[in-house]
């Protein structure tokens, strides 16, 4: 009977929606994904040509967390939970304006981080 219990309560974690932090986090790990794609490229072109393919993979991840600016309260919980994990992605700001940078010239990398913004 007990196994049918905890059976009964991991179905219920996974058909909670996703919390305000999780969906920053997700976002945040999916950027993590786009630029470490970028970064073992060889040239600004495969690096803009990598990140427009990791960005599609994770489009959603993007879509969802800049979903969270239209509602000040979920919004305020995203906040509050990235400052609290703000070690976990301390270097990714950095590294992404150091691509930035390096392929400033490179329209499929710039296009690539406008998505990103603006997926």
């Amino acid at each position: 009977m007990w196994w049918l219990l905890a059976s009964a309560g991991i179905a219920a974690c996974k058909d909670r929606a996703p919390s305000p932090g999780d969906i920053a986090d997700t976002g945040w790990q999916a950027h993590e994904l786009v630029i470490t794609a970028a970064e073992r490229a060889t040239t600004c072109a495969e690096a803009g040509a990598a990140m427009q393919r990791v960005f599609t993979e994770h489009r959603q991840a993007f879509v969802d967390a800049i979903a969270l600016d239209r509602d000040r309260d979920r919004l305020r919980e995203a906040t509050d939970y990235m400052e609290a994990h703000q070690d976990r992605y301390a270097d990714l700001e950095t590294r992404m304006e150091a691509l930035s940078e390096r392929c400033a010239d490179e329209p499929a990398v710039q296009a690539a981080f406008a998505r990103m913004e603006s997926p």
